[in-house]
């Protein structure tokens, strides 16, 4: 790939990138930057990425039905997805999760969690 070629997918690639002015969720790692004053943060029951999430990050689940996932990072539920909303920005934009050969997050999905995660965790 050209130099010309990756400048103009960067450029082309911007607008698609959460807005800018981090909000709570983001503590201190490299993640997204969400306008929470611009944003409508969904509410926890909106956000139709837990189904993925929570093949392997659920509080019923143990064992090897985990798939290696940590016993206290949960989304199942509201409270424990909100303990663990930090995680989920970090995870997610990072590109660790979900780990490859796992149903994959539309960037829709990615920009729920964003959003709830750095705008106050709507119930």
């Amino acid at each position: 790939m050209t130099l010309r070629t990756l400048s103009l997918a960067l450029l082309l690639s911007a607008p698609l990138l959460p807005a800018c002015d981090s909000g709570e969720g983001d503590e201190g790692g490299e993640g997204p930057n969400v306008d929470c004053a611009t944003v409508t943060p969904p509410k926890y029951s909106e956000i139709t990425a837990w189904s993925k999430c929570v093949t392997c990050h659920s509080s019923t689940l143990t064992g090897a039905a985990r798939a290696n996932a940590p016993a206290a990072i949960n989304y199942d539920t509201y409270d424990a997805a909100k303990a663990n909303a930090a995680t989920a920005i970090d995870e997610v934009y990072e590109g660790a999760m979900p780990p490859a050969g796992s149903p994959q997050l539309s960037d829709a999905e990615k920009t729920q969690i964003y959003n709830w995660a750095s705008c106050d965790t709507p119930d």
